[in-house]
């Protein structure tokens, strides 16, 4: 199996993607206060439980070795979330989702993210191939993907369950051999 590492940190043209760190309390506190949904899955709802998501909750997927949740930052800022999951080593293949901050959107920072965490993953892991899924009505996340570089492969059929009910959802994917 192969391990991320520790510290796990990528620089781009204007971000770093980062672990998630203590200090990071109060962007995440104005964040669960005003309902942005962006953050990764697990993050707190209520900001009694920021303290525990930021010392182990948020870190718990790269404990496992199957990924890792990472803040998007911008000058000292976090704009956006980017995780890595679903990840099978002995299969060489993970998946990548992210998020922005509302107040960021439309600068981006998603497809940057992407291509940044993407091309450090093929440099230093047996990765092969990363998946990127987008509901087929989010026309911004399909944009990101192409942005990033990845192939739009299908459409799983009433895939996703939201509240509203069943999405389909549009599969991309990115193989290692796609950056030569």
């Amino acid at each position: 199996m192969t391990v991320l590492a520790p510290d796990l940190s990528v620089t781009t043209e204007r971000l770093t993607l980062r672990p998630f760190a203590p200090a990071d309390a109060g962007r995440i506190r104005a964040v669960v206060e005003a309902r942005h949904a962006f953050l990764p899955p697990g993050a707190p709802g209520h900001p009694s439980g920021i303290s525990q998501w930021l010392a182990h909750g948020v870190h718990e997927l790269h404990r496992s070795g199957q990924g890792v949740h990472l803040a998007m930052d911008a000058d000292g800022l976090v704009v956006g979330a980017i995780s890595l999951f679903k990840t099978l080593w002995g299969a060489g293949t993970a998946e990548v989702g992210y998020g922005v901050h509302p107040m960021h959107r439309g600068r981006g920072y998603a497809p940057e993210a992407v291509r940044g965490l993407v091309r450090r993953l093929f440099e230093t892991t047996a990765l092969r191939r990363i998946e990127l899924r987008a509901n087929l009505d989010n026309t911004a996340s399909l944009r990101v993907a192409e942005k990033a570089g990845f192939v739009r492969e299908g459409v799983l059929r009433a895939a996703e369950l939201e509240d509203d009910g069943p999405h389909d959802v549009v599969v991309f994917g990115l193989l290692r051999t796609d950056l030569s």
